[in-house]
C-alpha cells in the first residue's frame, strides 16, 4: 500500500513478521494487526476529507505507526507531522468493524515518538500542560485588567497580540470573571438524597468558573451534597497527546487519591474531554493490579453531569422557567463518538418550557478544538470550524449550548471574528439560570 507524505514523496509498506529486536514495547502491535484497511472509517476522518490522502487517514495512520513499530521505517519529524494532525476525536472507532482501539494506538505512538525525540515540526515548543495553565492562573490579575481597562480593544486595533505572535490565545481567551472563593463543600439544599464530588479540571476555575458555579447550584436543589476535592489535579488528556503517559498515570493515580470514589455517589464532571480520560482511567499503562483495582472503582463512578442530572428524579418542587429562544446544540466528539451518548443534552433542555431545541448541521464532525489542537494546528481548526459557522449562521439560533470548555472556546473566538451575536453556554448553565428558585 502506497502512502504520499507532505512533500509528495511516496512510501512503500509491507509488513514481514515481527522482529524482537525491532518490536517497540510501548506499541500494541496486536491491537493495530486487527485493522483490516477496509476504509470505512474514512469518511468519518475529518483530515481525510480535508486532504483526501491516506497518511491522513485512520487506516494510514495506523499503517504508518505500525511500520514504525516493526522497525520498517524510521519515526521522523515528517512522519509525526501526519500523527499529530489527528484530533483524536476517534470517529473511526464507531465506523470501525473491527473494533480497532485507535485512541489507545494513536496515544502509544506518540509516547514511541516522545522517546525517540521526535516531534512534529508544527508542534509548539512548550512546557507540560500543568505549568502553562499555572502560569496563566498566574497571570489571571494582569489578563483581567488588561480586558476590563480598555487595553485589549486599543491592542487589537494596533495589531499588537500578531506581532507578539500571541494572537491565537488571545483570541481565545474568554471575559476572566473576578477571581471566585471557592468551598470544600456545598451542602443540599432540602432533603439529602447523596453526596457527589465535582471535578474541576485544571482549566476549570481559570476559564469556566461560571458552568462549575452552575453545577454545583444546580445539584445542591436536586438534593446532593457536593464536594470539591482540594488535591484534585489535571485529568492528563493533554500529557497522553504530549507522549507523556507516565505522567498522565502519576496523574490519575493523583486523582484516585483526592476523590476516594467508594464513599461518593458519583463523580461529575462539566467538560466532556476531561470526563472520557477519567472514565478510561483503568486503560492506562504499567497500573499494577491494585492501582487497577481503583482505578476500575474510580471510573464506575465516573459520570457527565447532564446525564446525571437527567438519570434522576427532581424535586417535585424543582421548575424551570420558560425560555422563548432557540438553542442550537453542538455535541463534542467526547459525548459523540466515545461515549456514545448525544441525545442526554438534548433531554435535559427539553425540561425548559419554550426552548426550541435543534441541532447544528454535520453534528458528527469534529469543529477542530481537540484539546490544545486549536492552538497547534490553528489553520486546520479554524478551517473545519467554518462549516458549523455557516450552518449557525442560517440557524437564527439565539444560544449555542456544548458540553466542552474547549469547544466553547473555539466557537466563541470564530463568533467574535464573524460578528454574530450569539452567546455560548454549557447546557447546566442554562439549567440553573432557569431555575425557579424561592427567594
Amino acid at each position: 500500500m502506497n502512502f504520499t507524505l507532505q512533500d509528495n514523496s511516496t512510501i512503500l509498506l509491507y509488513y514481514p513478521p515481527p522482529m524482537a529486536e525491532t518490536l517497540s514495547e510501548q506499541f500494541p502491535l496486536e491491537d493495530a494487526d486487527r485493522c483490516v484497511m477496509c476504509g470505512l472509517c474514512l469518511p468519518h476522518c475529518p483530515t481525510y476529507r480535508l486532504y483526501n490522502q491516506e497518511s491522513e487517514s485512520p487506516r494510514g495512520r495506523i499503517a504508518l505507526m505500525r511500520a514504525v513499530a516493526r522497525g520498517e521505517i524510521p519515526m521522523t519529524a515528517r512522519l509525526m507531522t501526519h500523527l499529530d494532525h489527528c484530533l483524536t476525536c476517534r470517529a473511526c472507532e464507531i465506523a470501525c468493524p473491527a473494533e480497532v482501539p485507535y485512541g489507545k494506538l494513536i496515544d502509544a505512538a506518540r509516547a514511541m515518538a516522545k522517546q525517540k525525540g521526535e516531534t512534529s515540526r508544527s508542534a509548539l515548543t512548550r512546557e507540560t500542560p500543568l505549568k502553562e495553565i499555572h502560569r496563566l492562573e498566574r497571570w489571571r490579575p494582569l489578563l483581567r485588567f488588561y480586558q476590563q481597562s480598555g487595553l485589549q480593544k486599543a491592542a487589537r486595533a494596533l495589531g499588537l497580540p500578531k506581532a507578539l505572535g500571541v494572537k491565537r490565545q488571545e483570541q481565545l481567551l474568554p471575559a476572566l470573571p473576578p477571581r471566585h472563593i471557592w468551598h470544600k463543600d456545598y451542602p443540599a439544599i432540602g432533603k439529602k438524597r447523596g453526596q457527589v464530588a465535582l471535578f474541576t479540571g485544571c482549566t476549570g476555575k481559570i476559564l469556566d468558573e461560571a458552568t462549575l458555579q452552575a453545577a454545583i447550584t444546580v445539584l445542591t436543589h436536586l438534593g446532593y451534597s457536593v464536594t470539591l476535592p482540594e488535591k484534585q489535579t489535571c485529568c492528563g488528556a493533554l500529557h497522553l497527546r504530549e507522549g507523556l503517559p507516565q505522567e498522565a498515570r502519576r496523574l490519575a493515580l493523583s486523582n484516585i487519591e483526592a476523590f476516594r470514589a467508594e464513599r461518593l455517589d458519583a463523580i461529575i464532571y462539566v467538560t466532556s474531554g476531561c470526563g472520557i480520560r477519567l472514565i478510561e482511567t483503568p486503560s492506562l499503562p504499567e497500573l499494577k493490579d491494585k492501582e487497577r483495582s481503583l482505578a476500575e472503582c474510580f471510573s464506575a463512578k465516573v459520570r457527565e453531569i447532564s446525564q446525571f442530572i437527567s438519570g434522576i428524579p427532581w424535586p417535585a418542587k424543582l421548575r424551570l422557567k420558560p425560555l422563548d429562544e432557540t438553542a442550537a446544540v453542538h455535541t463534542p466528539c467526547s459525548l459523540q463518538h466515545r461515549r456514545q451518548q448525544p441525545e442526554t443534552v438534548f433531554t435535559l433542555l427539553g425540561r425548559i418550557p419554550g426552548l426550541t431545541v435543534v441541532s447544528l448541521p454535520d453534528s458528527t464532525q469534529c469543529c477542530g478544538a481537540a484539546g490544545d489542537y486549536l492552538l497547534r494546528h490553528p489553520d486546520i481548526a479554524d478551517t473545519l470550524l467554518m462549516s458549523k459557522l455557516d450552518a449557525l449562521s442560517s440557524l437564527q439560533a439565539s444560544l449555542l449550548v456544548t458540553s466542552n470548555i474547549g469547544c466553547a472556546l473555539h466557537f466563541q473566538a470564530g463568533l467574535r471574528e464573524r460578528k454574530i451575536p450569539m452567546e455560548v453556554v454549557h447546557p447546566i448553565v442554562l439549567i440553573a439560570r432557569q431555575l425557579a428558585l424561592s427567594p
